[in-house]
């Protein structure tokens, strides 16, 4: 079963207080990601249809590689005065996931109608990138602070994809380069029309307009 793990880091900045109750803030975050659990892999190898490759695809789609992603949200919250927090966030993500290329397998097909030509060892990345829409309710709890604002939060995260793709670049010994650029269209688990729920759980912590 396939999972995903992400590790982000968000700065935010208030753009809108009133009566220390309503909060709006808009925000960047930029974080690690990777696939995890079975069916993923560290290490693919690339199947093609000519040389130099055209029109290949990596055998393994979801790499367990960290891959730098980053993504912008805005979200707005009510803080209650014994501190309890009603929020709602919503923003674009862009996930990175990464795997190595080891080897291309392509070349022409023979009359038996499978490639005829042998492994080409190589060295190389496979980047798979899933773009989401998320939309995130979430509750949480102020510490009672004076200088500083602790937010202790949970929710759960919506996340409409909207589109994934898969781009590879591998070097042969002999300085042959082969390249992949796959569109991945809609599908049950990512790519456009992906739906995907997330258990979310957050620290925000704030000094007057500016927080983590």
């Amino acid at each position: 079963m396939k999972s995903s793990f992400l590790i982000l880091l968000s700065f935010f900045v208030f753009t809108h207080s009133f009566a220390q109750k309503i909060e709006v803030t808009m925000g960047a975050n930029s974080g690690l990601f990777h696939y995890s659990g079975n069916g993923t892999t560290s290490s693919s190898i690339i199947n093609g249809g000519q040389t130099p490759l055209t029109g290949g695809y990596p055998n393994y789609h979801y790499g367990n590689k960290n891959g730098f992603s980053y993504g912008a949200d805005i979200h707005a919250q009510y803080i209650a005065k014994c501190g309890f927090i009603a929020g709602l966030q919503a923003g674009y993500d862009v996930l990175r996931s990464e795997a190595s290329i080891y080897s291309i397998f392509g070349g022409p097909i023979g009359p038996s109608g499978y490639y005829i030509s042998p492994y080409t060892p190589v060295k190389g990345t496979s980047v798979v990138q899933d773009q989401f829409i998320n939309a995130n309710p979430y509750l949480g709890y102020r510490l009672p602070l004076k200088k500083i604002k602790i937010d202790l939060l949970i929710g759960i995260d919506f996340g409409f994809g909207v589109k994934s793709f898969e781009k590879s670049r591998s070097v042969a010994a002999d300085g042959t380069v082969y390249q992949t650029n796959v569109n991945y269209q809609t599908n049950a688990n990512y790519g456009e029309g992906a739906f995907d729920p997330r258990n979310r759980f957050g620290l925000a912590v704030s000094y007057k307009r500016f927080g983590i």
